[in-house]
């Protein structure tokens, strides 16, 4: 596709001054010490010492086109307006006690949370800071909107650039854990017994009463491929790690039950960290989010047996699925779960593009700044107001296959009965699950996920954690017979 820019009907400006126009606008004014030059010095500069045939006159028209005026140029009731909407209203003292308001409807779109939370703003500014009538800002903004003349505007000025990364210390009422300040600087790649401790100390300061809500996040989620939660550490004391992250669990699902717990997932979460996720369904995604479960992965093999309790009671969570979903999953040689398919099971409340992530992530930390007890409401709306589309779910298209198929294993079926079916059914997908229960290892993690899921569903939670633990254990001294990892004497988690 070119780049070029080409005339559209519309257009008030030509091609050549478009081009020209907008070679100002991405011009270095930086390189030129020019940075907070006023306007018209920028334009005597530009024309001087760049483009000598440009019509001045019509480059200061086409800024005033797009809303770029020079300070001086700007009357009193635009400078209080600027003032008004560069106010830091999440660090405001008292401002979060208006928040209810905003949220307290049903009507959670864009628009409407919108106006009300301007409404708020300009409320909050004109009782606190100086005058402001809320009626009167509205009508100044839609009459001096920028006029949408210059089709080519996303080129040089793309819409809904993000900051890099969110500013969540000025969230007082928030308690913010950062993953990437809890882990082992010489080994960020894995979860440690001491990271794993740090975050347990972390998440016992958030029941302070002046916390409203916790958000989970990973400062450093940047890359192709981010890390969100990394794996489980393998080296050292094995089972001592295990029972560090089974104890984090039960202090996060403790301490959902008192307050809001938010996950923003913006990358990749090993298999084997997954039960620390799944302590809460509040969960924020985007698309660098995703989890490789399948049971020919690499940390399946090592840890396969995460967050058990969790699937074997996947219908109990928001979303409507088949059942044999659960089993699907565990048994897929290959499965990635994206952004897609974890809203479709019901594990997450939202999701927020990556390119948005960090001004989206401000946006639900302010509503969670909502006093108790509308705190979770208001969170949730707040993400139901910056989500969007996730995507189709790879699940969805194989109901009528889980239900013919899968579905048996939660009533006693072996995975060994599933492949000898399947390998009568001589279609690709189906092919793919009798090479996988060919191989042993592969085999082993799904016969061991089967065999757990079977058991830990008559179970309540903390019962089930502790088996979990004891055939984690056991799996990672080489124990991989499903019916020996599940009839062994259950540890106590506080041993």
């Amino acid at each position: 596709m070119s780049n070029e820019i080409t005339q559209v009907k519309g257009c008030e400006f030509t091609t050549d001054e478009l081009q020209r126009f907008h070679h100002y606008y991405k011009y270095d004014w930086a390189a030129a010490g020019l940075v907070s030059a006023p306007v018209g010095k920028r334009i005597q500069h530009f024309v001087e010492t760049v483009d000598p045939g440009i019509d001045s006159n019509r480059l200061q028209e086409w800024l005033h086109t797009m809303g770029i005026v020079d300070e001086s140029e700007k009357s009193e009731q635009a400078r209080l307006y600027e003032r008004f909407e560069n106010f830091d209203f999440a660090a405001a003292v008292g401002f979060n006690q208006m928040l209810a308001d905003v949220y307290a409807t049903d009507d959670v779109s864009k628009h409407g949370v919108g106006e009300r939370m301007d409404q708020a703003k300009a409320q909050y500014y004109s009782d606190n800071i100086e005058p402001l009538v809320y009626s009167e800002y509205k009508e100044y903004k839609e009459v001096n909107a920028p006029k949408p003349v210059c089709p080519y505007q996303d080129l040089w000025d793309p819409k809904g650039a993000d900051k890099e990364s969110a500013d969540t210390n000025k969230f007082a009422n928030v308690r913010t854990i950062d993953i990437a300040k809890l882990l082992d600087p010489d080994n960020v790649d894995v979860l440690t017994i001491g990271a794993i401790n740090l975050f347990i100390d972390a998440a016992k300061t958030a029941y302070d009463q002046k916390y409203f809500a916790v958000a989970v996040v990973n400062s450093r989620c940047n890359g192709p491929e981010p890390m969100f939660l990394p794996a489980l550490s393998s080296t050292g004391d094995c089972p001592a790690t295990l029972k560090a992250a089974m104890r984090l669990q039960i202090e996060l699902r403790n301490l959902n039950k008192t307050k809001p717990l938010v996950f923003f997932a913006n990358g990749v979460v090993d298999t084997s960290t997954l039960g620390i996720l799944m302590s809460t369904v509040d969960i924020v995604t985007s698309e660098m989010f995703c989890v490789s479960i399948g049971s020919v992965s690499q940390s399946s093999q090592k840890f396969p047996l995460s967050a058990l309790y969790d699937w074997a009671h996947l219908s109990n969570h928001q979303a409507k699925v088949s059942k044999g979903t659960a089993e699907y999953i565990m048994c897929s040689p290959d499965l990635v779960l994206r952004s897609a398919e974890w809203s479709t099971l019901g594990l997450g409340i939202g999701f927020v593009s990556h390119r948005k992530f960090a001004s989206g992530m401000e946006q639900i930390l302010l509503a969670a700044s909502c006093p108790p007890p509308h705190t979770r409401d208001a969170l949730r709306k707040a993400c139901a107001v910056e989500s969007v589309y996730s995507g189709p779910s790879k699940i969805n298209v194989w109901e009528q296959e889980i239900s013919k198929y899968f579905a048996p294993l939660a009533d006693g079926k072996t995975v060994l009965e599933l492949a000898d079916e399947l390998r009568a059914v001589k279609a690709p997908w189906a092919e793919k699950y009798v090479v996988f229960a060919n191989a042993k290892e592969s085999n082993n993690v799904a016969k061991a996920r089967v065999a757990g899921m079977q058991r830990v569903r008559g179970m309540e939670y903390s019962q089930a954690l502790a088996l979990e633990l004891s055939a984690a254990i056991a799996w990672t001294a080489g124990t991989t017979e499903e019916t020996k990892l599940f009839s062994r004497n259950i540890p106590s988690l506080s041993d």
